[in-house]
């Protein structure tokens, strides 16, 4: 029987660590109208639903954290957790 990644997953975006710089390269960006392309102050953090880190996927700007965190919390509500972890857990072979 097959257990959906919800039951044992939990997605959220989070604050990453060191954000000054960041923050401060968005702020800017974003007063040239950047602001897609600037640096994303947060990342797509998978945990356990007992609360414990599985894995911080890799950041990048802030189009690309809104995508991936879209993503992942679409495939936590779809898919079971085998499937799950194999595609956003499992490091590359």
């Amino acid at each position: 029987m097959s257990t959906p990644a919800s039951e044992v997953y939990r997605v959220a975006g989070e604050k990453r660590s060191g954000n000054g710089l960041r923050w401060a390269a968005t702020v800017v960006m974003g007063l040239f109208d950047a602001g897609t392309d600037a640096p994303s102050v947060s990342e797509v953090v998978i945990r356990r639903a007992d609360g414990s880190l599985v894995k911080r996927l890799p950041p990048g700007d802030v189009e690309h954290f809104e995508k991936q965190l879209t993503e992942v919390t679409a495939d936590l509500g779809t898919m079971d957790a085998v499937p799950f972890a194999q595609k956003w857990i499992a490091e590359p072979e």
